[in-house]
């Protein structure tokens, strides 16, 4: 009698479990691992894009992980004291009694009727507006459009639904607000880095079932977008990602049901549910999307995946590497960010010819 009921807890233990990995990705993977942008070594700049990141380390502390975490935030938030030539203008609003909270980034001659809505990275538990101001100046710079940087919820205050749900009530609020006034946009792009690239591609799912106003175009960049954790790269560019080494340079120890189980119970979703893990969903009828990545960070193939499944589901999804990258270089000095944002600039730009010619 005991054996049999054992058994039968086994077995439903076995097939939570299983529930927990989704769809098998293996058939989306690359096979063509060669760079886009490649150079030898990193640009001159690179030794100082390390120390700078060398000096926002906080020694991980797993007795007091909240410290940790409130510490690093700190830290990671001074990269944004620095002189940018824009103008910043906090924003504490809300939409249909939830709140919008970031703040507004508007360079010289851009034009408040085309936005932007930008999704800060930091593994859902870091980061800020703040702490990304070099990558949303620059992007309100090159594009000529004003950006909204959005402070959505971060665990361990707050959880991950509620992080998606934020993003969303900002890209709502923002059809209808420019930095001055209540009007509707002529153009609207959302981006994001990191886990902020997980929101971005999680949103813009969303928003293809909403009747609301879709996203023009996209941007990803080194997008974490499979909270299952099944991708090659997680392993063989462990030693090579140094920004995310310290974090998640041990995963690959794990088996994969152990980080399934952590995932669920950190983010108290499945890790295989769309809305955590965009590659999941149906893929077609997307926006034109642009995925920059680097081909010696852990998520490459996390980005190499969900480029091949979505333009096998027909959407528009162009993937760039660059070699030998830290993971979201765009917040450095460096002539590798230099390509990037030119490459995003000629994206929104093809992006907008193609939406007049459609309307002509």
């Amino acid at each position: 009698m005991w054996f049999l009921i054992v058994a039968i807890v086994v077995f439903i233990v076995f097939l939570l479990i299983r529930n927990l990995y989704g769809d098998d990705l293996r058939q989306y993977d690359s096979t063509d691992f060669s760079a886009t942008f490649y150079r030898p070594t990193p640009s001159y700049k690179y030794p100082q894009a390390l120390e700078l990141l060398e000096s926002i380390k906080e020694p991980i502390s797993f007795v007091k992980p909240s410290n940790y975490l409130y510490a690093l935030r700190q830290k990671i938030d001074r990269l944004g004291d620095v002189e940018l030539d824009c103008e910043i203008i906090p924003v504490s609003s809300h939409l249909q009694e939830q709140s919008v909270m970031g703040e507004w980034v508007l360079t010289k001659n851009c034009d408040v009727n085309k936005r932007l809505l930008y999704i800060h990275g930091g593994g859902f538990a870091v980061g800020s507006a703040k702490s990304h101001r070099v990558v949303t100046e620059r992007l309100s710079r090159e594009l000529g459009v004003v950006v909204f940087a959005v402070n959505y919820d971060m665990m361990p205050d707050g959880n991950r639904a509620q992080g998606i749900q934020d993003c969303r009530h900002a890209y709502q609020w923002l059809l209808e607000h420019n930095p001055y006034q209540q009007q509707e946009c002529h153009r609207i792009y959302v981006a994001g880095d990191s886990a902020g690239g997980n929101l971005t591609l999680s949103l813009i799912g969303w928003l293809k079932h909403q009747n609301i106003r879709q996203v023009d175009a996209a941007i990803a960049i080194c997008p974490c977008i499979d909270s299952t954790f099944s991708y090659g790269s997680l392993s063989y560019n462990a030693k090579t990602d140094f920004l995310l080494n310290p974090f998640m340079g041990k995963f690959h120890h794990f088996p994969q049901f152990v980080l399934l189980i952590w995932v669920a119970i950190l983010f108290r979703m499945n890790p295989s549910n769309p809305q955590i893990s965009p590659i999941f969903a149906n893929l077609a009828d997307l926006p034109p999307i642009l995925i920059q990545a680097s081909d010696t960070e852990m998520m490459v193939d996390d980005s190499r995946r969900y480029t091949n499944k979505a333009r096998a589901e027909g959407s528009d999804v162009r993937l760039q590497t660059w070699s030998n990258m830290l993971h979201v270089w765009h917040l450095f000095d460096l002539e590798e960010a230099d390509e990037a944002y030119a490459e995003i600039a000629k994206f929104v730009a093809q992006s907008e010819h193609q939406l007049v010619k459609a309307a002509s």
